[in-house]
Parts: structure tokens; C-alpha cells; sequence
């Protein structure tokens, strides 16, 4: 997600260079105090510019030579942060189970989202996060949930149909964001403002990561500052507009099953209204972009390895729950496997020393860990760069359950008490779009062909990668009795 934020295409360098005397300034302060042992700097140059510069622009070979050539301890200076990388499943265990009051998941996430929210939204931020869990996992709520992913499937596959061509992972994203208007805000949300939404988090995805809005103070006046605030507020207005117009017909919705509803009528976060926008702005950062990736990705996979639709189709065949078909099933996690985040990260608020070694972590410090390279070992995962979904599959055909929290390999939703409690809504939104997808049609490459090259992995959005330059599908109703 730092990449995500970080690497746009607007001149760093001249940013980096204008700040270059403010970070030396710091560099120079900091070290006439005494401090604990560092880690080495993975330097790809002789200054922290080219280490951030390198960084920035190709993430997964920087952390693959830094390993290479310091082990599974470096750091990366980057102007006032330093960043600290932890490589390896002992480090990604240590990482996961550190208390939050001590590296803080959701100190990171406002680092960098505090912009597009509120002012004091992420003093209440563990509470209404901690909410997620509680509204979004209700046995109710998951089966409302994933009756309407249902139908929107079938909306959108039905339009795909009557197109001669659809961009695959364009398509998956507007799909996802309004299954989860409808399910996370609820269908006044979804009647009035769907597209309007959409736009907006469009606007305010691209103006986050501005360098502008990212390394300003928020008092200094600039113009991408000025349309995130605009996007925000506008954000905020809807919220208003429809929270209101609820409270006239309390009748209509008293049994609702969207998030929203919930945490209006939860005492922990009743009283946190005000920030009921800038919560739903984090959690759509969060959610949408990977769940897009897993359902994308996965349908590209297929179109590369047909055999595997037909095995889905089988067992969907004589699978009464579409939520248990294990070859289904594999097909995601080997997609979640290869197409993860690069980076997994928190901020630290107090120093800590890692065990086993010399290095201290120090406060006010970024610490990262790499579902994407960890999915990429060879010594967890053999053949890693092969779509082999298989893996994930015991001898009788049921879902291997190898991989939890202890093993922290496979962090496509964190692990432990760190796991993302959006994981079952993902979860349902990718099994229905593709259970519906491979019942119901037959599909193959756009007009354009196949895409020449698979690897342009697409690192600078929030969350799992997407292919650079996207790829396109066409797809036909099935004959009756295929």
C-alpha cells in the first residue's frame, strides 16, 4: 500500500529534492543522539534518494536484491521515515502478532488516508473498525449479502454479454463497487448515488497519492488539495442527505441489513455518525481494489488454463452450495497466492527490539513485511511463478487447510488477529460472479487477443495489483445443456 500511495507519475525527484535539506536537517539531528543498531541501508545509490527513487519504482526486484545481499533484516531511508523490511515466515509471524498499541496497522492507514477523512476520524478509527467485524459477519447479513452479489453478478454478466468486448478488470471493479454500495451502504445509497460514488472514489484514489497531498501539510493551499477536499466533502453530503431522509421513514429500515444500519443502531458507534463518510472512504480503499484483482485475475487464469473451468463446472454441477466447490475454491486461493500486495505495513509507537538479532526498531518508524514475495518462495511454494491451483487441493478433492495463521504464508487476508474482517464479503462477491459466470456462459479472449505479456503487474493502487494496460473478454450465453 506505501508504493500504492507513493509512486505516481508526477516528478518525485523535484519533491525529494526541495524537501532533500528538511530530511538532512532531521538525518543530521538525529544522529548526534544516541540510537539503538540499525539494520544495513539497502542502497542502490550513495544517498537515501536513489534508495526511495528505486523503492518507488520497482518494489519487488529492490526487496529481492536487498535480501539478496543483507538477509531478511534491511532498511530504507526515506526522507523523515525509515522504513524497515522483515523478510522471511519468522518475521512475518513477529509482525502479525505484535499488539497493535505497539505497531499499529491503523496508525498506517492514517498516515496516508487522513486527507480524505475527517479531521478526528482515526481517534475513532479502531472503534468503528473494530465495528466491521461484528456488522459485516453476521450470519444474516452474509447471506443478504451474497443474495445480492447474486444479482448483480447476473446484471453485469448479462450486460457483458450484449458487448462485443469488456475490459476485464474495468468491468470487475464496477461490478464490486456496487455490490458494495448495495450491501455496506444500502439501496438508498444504491438507487440515488451509485455512479456518483464510484466517481468520487475514483477522484479521491488519484489525489491521495498526490505528492502534493502527500507530503503537504494539510494548511498549505494547492490545487490537488483543493478537489480532494472538494471529493470529500461532496463525499460527506451524500452521507447527510441520505441519513436524513432515513430518519423520516425509521420504519422502513429498522430491519436492514446494510453496515450502515448496524453501526447506526450499535451504542459503540451510534454517537460516531459525523464520521460514517470517512469510515466508508477507508473501507472501500480497502476493499475494492483486491476484490477486483481476485475476481480479475482469477478469469484470466481460466481463459489461460481452460481445463480449469471445466473442472469447476463439474463439480458446480453437483455442488449444492456454491460456496463449497473446492476447485473453485483452489482457483482463488492460487490467485490470491500469486497476485497479493507487495507490501503489508504499520507504523511503530514504540521501539522494539528484534529477537535474535542486534537491530532495534525504533518509534515513528514504517515497518513492512511482503505477502507478494512470500507467496513467491520457493521454499514454501514450489514452482511459484505456475498457476497450479491444484496445490491448494488434498488427495480427495476437499480444500487442503494447510496455511493458517501459524505458518504466516499465505497473507492474502493477514492472519491471526490481524486477518481482514472483510474476508467472507470478498470471499462471497468472488465465489457468486464466477460460479455465475462459468454455469451460465461460455468465454474467450476480446477482439485483441490474449495480452503479450502477463507480468505488468500494475503495483500502484491500494491493494492488490492489476495488469498494466488491463485486458479484454468476450463472453456468450451458454447452449442449454453444455
Amino acid at each position: 500500500m506505501l508504493e500504492a500511495l507513493l509512486y505516481k507519475s508526477f516528478p518525485l525527484r523535484f519533491i525529494f529534492a526541495w524537501l532533500g535539506i528538511l530530511g538532512l536537517a532531521l538525518l543530521l539531528f538525529s544522529s548526534r543522539r544516541t540510537s539503538p543498531k540499525l539494520p544495513p541501508r539497502a542502497n542502490e545509490g550513495t544517498s537515501f534518494f536513489s534508495d526511495i527513487l528505486g523503492f518507488l519504482a520497482s518494489p519487488v526486484q529492490f526487496v529481492e536484491l536487498a535480501t539478496g545481499k543483507y538477509g531478511s533484516i534491511f532498511r530504507i531511508d526515506c526522507l523523515v521515515k525509515q522504513i524497515f523490511y522483515l523478510r522471511g515466515q519468522k518475521w512475518n509471524r513477529f509482525f502479525l502478532e505484535m499488539k497493535e498499541d505497539t505497531w499499529s496497522f491503523s496508525g498506517g492507514i492514517g498516515m496516508f488516508l487522513d486527507k480524505a477523512a475527517k479531521p478526528g476520524y482515526f481517534t475513532h478509527g479502531r472503534n468503528l473498525l473494530g465495528s466491521i467485524n461484528r456488522g459485516v459477519n453476521r450470519s444474516a447479513a452474509l447471506q443478504s449479502y451474497g443474495r445480492l452479489a447474486g444479482e448483480e453478478a447476473h446484471k453485469s454478466l448479462q450486460h457483458w454479454s450484449q458487448m462485443p468486448d469488456v475490459e476485464i478488470f474495468e468491468s470487475i471493479s464496477r461490478f464490486v463497487h456496487r455490490v458494495i454500495v448495495r450491501c455496506m451502504m444500502g439501496e438508498d445509497f444504491y438507487d440515488q448515488h451509485v455512479d456518483e460514488l464510484y466517481d468520487l472514489l475514483q477522484q479521491m484514489e488519484s489525489l491521495v497519492g498526490h505528492p502534493f497531498n502527500l507530503l503537504l501539510p494539510a494548511w498549505v493551499p494547492h490545487l490537488p488539495g483543493r478537489q480532494l477536499a472538494k471529493a470529500r466533502d461532496r463525499f460527506a453530503e451524500i452521507f447527510r442527505e441520505r441519513l436524513a431522509a432515513r430518519q423520516l421513514k425509521p420504519d422502513v429500515w429498522h430491519d436492514s441489513l446494510d453496515y450502515i444500519n448496524y453501526t447506526l443502531n450499535d451504542p459503540r458507534t451510534a454517537q460516531l455518525e459525523d464520521y460514517y463518510p470517512s469510515h466508508h472512504v477507508v473501507l472501500m480503499f480497502a476493499a475494492h481494489t483486491s476484490t477486483v484483482a481476485s475476481i480479475a485475475w482469477t478469469i484470466v487464469e481460466l481463459l489461460r488454463h481452460p481445463i480449469y473451468q471445466e473442472e469447476i463446472r463439474e463439480s458446480l454441477a453437483t455442488t449444492s452450495d456454491i460456496h463449497q466447490c473446492a476447485p473453485l475454491l483452489a482457483c482463488l486461493r492460487e490467485e490470491g497466492r500469486r497476485y497479493s500486495g507487495v507490501h503489508m505495513f504499520r507504523t511503530t509507537k514504540r521501539p522494539v527490539s528484534l529477537e535474535g538479532s542486534d537491530y532495534t526498531v525504533p518509534e515513528n518508524s514504517v515497518v513492512l513485511i511482503s505477502p507478494y514475495l512470500t507467496h513467491h518462495d520457493p521454499a514454501i511454494y514450489p514452482n511459484p511463478h505456475e498457476y497450479k491451483p491444484h496445490r491448494w487441493l488434498l488427495p480427495d478433492g476437499r480444500l487442503d487447510p494447510w496455511n493458517g495463521p501459524k505458518e504466516a504464508a499465505f497473507l492474502q487476508f493477514g492472519a491471526g488477529n490481524h486477518r481482514c474482517p472483510g474476508e467472507n464479503f470478498a470471499a462471497i462477491m468472488a465465489r457468486e460472479f464466477l460460479a455465475a459466470l462459468l454455469m451460465n456462459y461460455e468465454m474467450e479472449w476480446g477482439s485483441d487477443g490474449a495480452p503479450a505479456d502477463f507480468s505488468r503487474l500494475d503495483f500502484t493502487k491500494v491493494g492488490s495489483p492489476w495488469l498494466e494496460g488491463d485486458a479484454t473478454v468476450r463472453i456468450r450465453p451458454r447452449e442449454l445443456g453444455a
